[in-house]
C-alpha cells in the first residue's frame, strides 16, 4: 500500500492528456505506458534486490552509500531533504488548498492568510500523526491509498460506460497542438509511475524487511502498471486519442457528464484525497534519512535518536517541517522543484550502478532476492536514467537546468567543510 500510494498523486488526473498531445496512434500511447510499467519494474527490481540486502533506514541514501561512497550519497541527500522531498510537500499543499479553494470558496485565493494557514495546518497535523509512530501514519495513508483505488475505478467504469460503441466526449479543437514528441511523453509517463523508492527509507520498522521490501516493491510496481494501463484503456475509449490531446480537464468532464452536477464535486474531493495520501507517504519516510546520515556521522547524532515511546524520529520530523512550512511560505517551491528533478535522475543511474558494482564486489552480500535476467534490470535503468538527464541537459533550457546543477554543486562544495563541522560538533 504505501509503494502504490508513494505513486499514485494527482499526475494521473492530468498526464494522459499531455501524453496524448504528443503522440499520433492510440497504440502509441498505450504503448508508452507499458513502456513506462516495464521501465518502473526495471526500476523496482533494481531496488528490490538492494533493500533485501541492505534493509537499513535512509534506503535509497543506504544503497548509494554502500556501493559508490559517502560522497554521492550525501549529495543525494542533499538533493532530496533540502529541495526535492520538501519542496514537494510545499508544492503538493499548493495544489491541495486551490482544490479545496474550489470546493469551499471560503478558503481563500492563493497567498491569502486562509489558504497559508490551511496548507501549514495540513503539513503540521500530518507531522504530529507522524510524530505518535509509524503505524498510525501508515494506516491513514492506507485509507487515502484505498479512497485513490476507487476514484480511479469510478473514473474507469464510467469512461468504459460512455465511451461505448465508439463515440467520444470531446472532440479536437483548434488549440490541441499534436507535438510528436516522444521523449517528452515518455517523460511525463516516468514521472507518473515513479515513487515506489519511498518504502525503503524506512525498511528497520519493515517486519522482515529482507523478505517483504522486495515483495512488497515488485508487487506494488505491478499493480500500479495494471491499474494505470486499465484507466489510460478507458479514457482513450471514452475521448479518443484526439478527444484526450491536450484536454487537461478531461477528468473533470468526464466526472460531470458521468456522475451530474455532483461529479464535479466527487472529482475534486478524490484529488485532495490523492494528494493528501503522497504527502504523508513523503512526511512518514522522508526523516528517515536524516535518521541514517546521523548514524553514519553526516548529520547531528541527536538526530539518529527515536523517541522511546513512540519509536518516531522526533527531531528529524520537526527539522523537516520547519523546511517545508519555509518553503509554503515563501511560495517559491515549484522552481526549485522543477529545476531538480532531472537532477534525480542522475541518482536513479547511480543506484543502477551501484547494484552492479556490490554484485561483483561484494560477493558475500545477502541476496534474499535476486533482480530477474541479472543483468538486464539494471543496465535498462541505468540507460534511462541517462537518457533523461541527457536530454533535459540537450534541450538546454538553461533558466530551469542551471538552478538544478546550482544546487547540486552548492551540495559538493559544502560536503567537506560540513563533514569537518559535524565531526568538530561530535567530539
Amino acid at each position: 500500500m504505501m509503494v502504490m500510494g508513494g505513486i499514485i498523486g494527482v499526475g494521473i488526473f492530468f498526464t494522459p492528456a499531455r501524453v496524448a498531445a504528443q503522440v499520433d496512434a492510440p497504440g502509441m500511447f498505450l504503448s508508452l505506458w507499458a513502456l513506462g510499467g516495464l521501465v518502473a519494474l526495471c526500476g523496482a527490481f533494481t531496488f528490490a534486490e538492494l533493500a533485501g540486502s541492505i534493509p537499513k533506514e535512509g534506503g535509497w541514501y543506504a544503497f548509494l552509500r554502500e556501493g559508490c561512497g559517502r560522497f554521492p550519497a550525501f549529495l543525494f541527500a542533499w538533493v532530496i531533504l533540502c529541495v526535492t522531498s520538501t519542496g514537494s510537500i510545499a508544492v503538493m499543499m499548493d495544489f491541495l488548498t486551490a482544490t479545496l479553494a474550489q470546493l469551499f470558496p471560503g478558503v481563500g485565493a492563493t497567498g491569502s492568510l486562509g489558504r497559508l494557514a490551511l496548507g501549514a495546518g495540513v503539513i503540521l497535523s500530518i507531522t504530529t500523526l507522524a510524530l505518535f509512530g509509524v503505524r498510525a501514519g501508515a494506516l491513514f495513508q492506507n485509507a487515502c491509498m484505498l479512497a485513490k483505488l476507487a476514484a480511479l475505478s469510478v473514473l474507469g467504469l464510467a469512461a468504459l460506460a460512455v465511451g461505448f460503441g465508439g463515440e467520444t466526449l470531446s472532440a479536437p479543437g483548434d488549440a490541441v497542438v499534436m507535438e510528436k514528441s516522444l521523449p517528452s511523453a515518455m517523460l511525463a509517463v516516468l514521472f507518473s509511475v515513479g515513487g515506489w523508492q519511498m518504502v525503503c527509507y524506512v525498511a528497520p520498522l519493515v517486519k522482515e524487511p529482507e523478505r517483504n521490501l522486495p515483495r512488497a516493491i515488485t508487487l506494488g510496481v505491478i499493480g500500479i502498471t495494471l491499474v494505470y494501463l486499465a484507466v489510460n484503456f478507458a479514457f482513450l475509449w471514452a475521448f479518443g486519442l484526439e478527444g484526450l490531446s491536450g484536454n487537461s480537464g478531461f477528468a473533470a468532464e468526464l466526472a460531470t457528464q458521468t456522475l451530474g452536477p455532483a461529479g464535479s464535486k466527487l472529482l475534486l474531493a478524490a484529488m485532495v484525497v490523492s494528494a493528501l495520501g503522497i504527502t504523508v507517504v513523503n512526511i512518514l519516510a522522508t526523516p528517515w534519512m536524516y535518521v541514517a546520515m546521523a548514524k553514519e556521522g553526516l548529520f547531528f547524532r541527536r538526530f539518529a535518536d527515536l523517541s522511546p515511546h513512540s519509536g518516531a524520529p522526533t527531531l528529524a520530523l520537526l527539522l523537516q517541517a520547519g523546511i517545508c512550512l519555509a518553503y509554503w511560505f515563501s511560495g517559491q517551491a515549484g522552481i526549485l522543484v522543477d529545476a531538480v528533478v532531472f537532477v534525480e535522475w542522475f541518482f536513479h543511474g547511480l543506484v543502477a550502478l551501484a547494484l552492479l558494482r556490490l554484485r561483483s564486489t561484494r560477493t558475500d552480500l545477502a541476496r534474499p532476492f535476486a533482480s530477474p535476467l541479472y543483468p538486464l534490470a539494471p543496465l535498462v535503468y541505468l540507460l534511462v536514467a541517462l537518457g533523461v538527464v541527457g536530454g533535459n541537459l540537450a534541450q538546454a533550457n538553461w533558466p530551469t537546468i542551471g538552478i538544478g546543477l546550482a544546487v547540486l554543486l552548492l551540495g559538493a562544495l559544502i560536503y567537506k567543510p560540513w563533514q569537518q563541522w559535524i565531526a568538530r560538533r561530535s567530539a
